[in-house]
């Protein structure tokens, strides 16, 4: 057993023996100290001249020793006194050390906490009225350079805090939220290391905002000790020299790096050169599944894979597979590709939530395959159902032909319905039957909800249709494009709402007023009009031709509220129930129908 001062002067050596070999440090922490709160200081120099033109800055320090043979542990606690937390805070901060000291006094080991202002508020917020409270630390670097760079990293930030001692600290949700960021900075401070990363992720770190209205960037709270960065590598991924992924991730922290491929697999490869571990964790997308599970299964036949050439031998011991069935996972990765395939063929590029679908909906996905993928008879089907129909696969709609089996009731030839081209005519009020588009069918709902729409097939169709008919069954379409734009805010709607307005413009078949007020609502959803395109609806209302619900739209165009009002409200009731469900009201921002029917007693 050592006594208190044994205990002590074994302690102050060992830290002036650890400061004294570091070439940018010097120390002047006298035995026996009797300074309150206070051992000495620490002298910090920009390089191994240790001159006065060269010092950088000085650090108080305080040595506190105790005797313990454990020498294992990477961070202790220690009690200190709240009254010397204070001294700490108000002196601008200082470096503590606790040194363990073996039983016989042959061995020792060094833990350190940069106690900087903003820590130690830290600290004494949570203390409160305590009359201590315990401490942190971590074992002092054996690298001289990682111990350099502790204490160069200790003095900027107790350099850079000095003037919060009594001042509010924000965090940064609250800066953010009020607006008041114009810069972040992470100061970083470190001898001989050349890797920024390396430095983050091995320092103790502090933002600091430049706050709007101010010229002293403001400390913030401390970076988590778990800090982790992320680089995205653009290096092929291959599997006997077939292409797998264009490149992978690759995080680190402090303890390991981990190579993260795809969405599901990643080895990890601890910092102190143990085994490395092999994770593999299905995703429940569909797509992600089918791409992953390949990969994976692939790995495991070959015993390994590559990183632009370089070979990394699979271990299948050095992962926990114990519940991988190999032979199952092989039968679910062929229903998945075999899905994705067909979500390719019908052109929809949304994905799917495997744990979200129904047997009905695992059962639809089958039955695509077979139609789309292997160009067959889908059989057991209904007997009733529809030429033109939807299946829905959880949240996806596709609209199919179901064309029936001749020969094999029940079974059907399914085909895209934007890809499979279809005759289509219309009863007028004279009874003949009149070819059109087979999209006019289409409405707003169904456009925002059908997964397998193609919108560049739109206008095609309806613009080979030789008759003056398609023309006002156009028009009608464009106003539902117009809906769906409004409804999903999609730009392919609005783009081909464009083309049909760009085509109906140039007809002789649909009334002048009507194209150019639905030709100009297409242009408002885009940008505002500009002085040519205003001077020409200004002349249509000089037009005695143009009809009042044409001048009510032609008005909002040119966002004349009160012209627009008085316009509608001298519109017949059945006027407005009409005017009502065109799109061109979602660009009257001040609309209120029951407000205006109210006041006029309709």
């Amino acid at each position: 057993m050592l006594d208190s001062k044994a205990i002590e002067t074994l302690s102050v050596n060992a830290v002036r023996n650890s400061i004294v070999i570091c070439p940018i440090l010097d120390q002047f922490i006298p035995d026996n100290d009797k300074e309150p709160s206070w051992d000495g200081n620490v002298y910090i120099y920009n390089s191994s001249s240790k001159t006065k033109d060269n010092l950088k800055g000085r650090l108080p320090v305080q040595v506190k020793g105790t005797e313990n043979n454990d020498f294992l542990k990477e961070k202790i606690t220690f009690s200190m006194e709240t009254a010397d937390l204070k001294n700490y805070l108000y002196d601008g901060g200082c470096m503590l050390f606790v040194v363990y000291v073996s039983s016989d006094g042959m061995s020792n080991k060094i833990y350190y906490a940069q106690l900087v202002p903003v820590k130690l508020r830290m600290i004494l917020a949570q203390a409160g009225d305590q009359k201590t409270k315990t401490v942190e630390l971590n074992e002092l670097p054996a690298d001289i350079n990682k111990r350099g760079s502790v204490f160069l990293s200790c003095l900027q930030n107790c350099q850079k805090q000095k003037s919060i001692l009594d001042v509010k600290l924000y965090s940064l949700d609250e800066l953010e939220k009020g607006g008041l960021i114009e810069s972040i900075t992470i100061p970083l401070s470190a001898m001989g290391e050349k890797d920024p990363i390396e430095v983050l992720l091995n320092s103790e770190v502090y933002m600091y905002a430049k706050i709007k209205g101010t010229t002293i960037p403001q400390p913030l709270e401390m970076l988590s000790q778990s800090l982790y960065t992320k680089e995205d590598v653009s290096q092929p991924v291959t599997v006997n020299g077939i292409k797998f992924y264009d490149g992978y991730s690759r995080i680190k922290s402090k303890k390991e790096t981990t190579v993260k491929i795809g969405s599901s697999f990643q080895i990890t490869f601890p910092k102190d050169e143990s085994a490395c571990k092999i994770n593999y964790e299905n995703s429940n997308k569909l797509r992600i599944i089918a791409k992953d599970l390949k990969f994976f299964l692939a790995c495991l036949d070959a015993g390994q894979f590559e990183i632009n050439g370089a070979v990394f031998p699979m271990h299948f011991e050095a992962g926990n597979f114990n519940n991988f069935d190999r032979e199952q996972e092989n039968q679910r990765l062929e229903f998945y590709c075999r899905a994705v395939q067909s979500l390719d063929i019908l052109h929809c590029d949304s994905d799917l939530n495997i744990d979200e679908l129904s047997e009905e909906n695992l059962r639809n996905l089958n039955r695509l395959s077979i139609a789309f993928v292997d160009g067959e008879e889908v059989r057991n089907l209904r007997k009733d159902i529809p030429f033109v129909a939807t299946i829905d696969i959880g949240p996806l709609k596709f609209a199919l032909v179901f064309e029936q089996s001749k020969e094999n009731e029940g079974s059907y030839r399914i085909y895209d319905f934007f890809t499979k081209e279809q005759k289509v005519a219309f009863e007028n009020e004279n009874g003949e039957m009149i070819p059109t588009s087979q999209y006019s069918i289409i409405q707003a709902k169904d456009m925002i909800t059908l997964s397998n729409i193609r919108t560049e097939v739109l206008l095609p169709s309806f613009q080979a249709i030789k008759n003056r008919e398609i023309y006002e069954r156009a028009n009608w379409f464009l106003l539902e494009l117009l809906d769906a734009y409004d409804q999903s805010g999609r730009d392919d709607f609005l783009t081909v709402a464009h083309d049909f307005a760009s085509w109906l413009i140039k007809s002789v078949y649909i009334d002048e007023y009507v194209s150019k007020i639905n030709y100009y609502q297409v242009i408002k959803r885009t940008r505002a009009l500009n002085i040519m395109e205003q001077t020409e609806l200004w002349g249509m209302l000089s037009d005695s031709s143009t009809p009042r619900i044409g001048r009510v739209g032609i008005y909002i165009l040119l966002e004349q509220w009160i012209p627009a009002m008085q316009e509608y409200t001298l519109l017949s009731k059945k006027d407005k129930d009409s005017f009502v469900k065109f799109p061109i009201i979602k660009l009257w921002s001040s609309f209120n129908v029951q407000r205006i029917d109210e006041k006029n007693n309709l």
